[in-house]
């Protein structure tokens, strides 16, 4: 069998033809592998950040709870009515002995914190934790009176604190804390002391 030039052309032309197209589609095929890419890595960053956001509130939330627990064991520790801190104060804790800052029920702040005069807990290095206790109100068993000639509680009654704790991140210089929100947790409890 002879072939003529022109069925030789015939027949090789469709074969340049479906050489650009295969390379059309493999360059399709790649510019979508590298957006799913692309797309993998956005979500793993993303993913990480959320991870290292959810890793700094459990540290936050875990040093404001060891610094409530530390400032009611110091205020059970001695099981004697606490005085009201001295004027100037920077901590609430003098001698070794704890002492309220303000009454919580005569307070203007009402619910409001402030960490201006607090004791800083022991143990914990960043974030760091601060507390503070007030004053709420003092039981009596019946017959028994709440104020004696200094003030205090009667042996075998019962008064009850608040007691304010914050961790903070933030770098702390002096007295000046932050406040309760984005940079700092804060925590309340109230406990009861039985005055021995």
């Amino acid at each position: 069998m002879n072939f003529s030039g022109s069925q030789r052309l015939h027949t090789m032309s469709p074969r340049r033809t479906q050489g650009g197209a295969a390379l059309f589609v493999a360059m399709i095929m790649v510019l979508l592998l590298l957006v799913i890419a692309v797309a993998g890595m956005r979500t793993v960053t993303l993913e990480s950040r959320i991870g290292g956001n959810m890793l700094q509130s459990h540290n936050l939330q875990e040093t404001a709870d060891g610094t409530l627990r530390e400032g009611e064991r110091t205020i059970q520790a001695y099981g004697i009515s606490l005085q009201p801190c001295a004027s100037g104060a920077q901590s609430p804790v003098t001698g070794g002995k704890p002492c309220f800052v303000s009454e919580a029920r005569a307070d203007t702040n009402g619910l409001k914190t402030t960490f201006a005069v607090s004791a800083e807990a022991t143990g914990f290095d960043m974030p760091k934790g601060y507390w503070y206790p007030r004053y709420i109100a003092t039981q009596c068993p019946k017959g028994a009176s709440a104020t004696a000639a200094l003030e205090s509680a009667n042996t075998g009654c019962t008064e009850f604190y608040e007691v304010n704790s914050q961790a903070t991140r933030v770098e702390v210089s002096g007295n000046s804390r932050p406040a309760c929100g984005p940079d700092a947790l804060c925590l309340r409890s109230s406990i009861n002391l039985f005055i021995k």
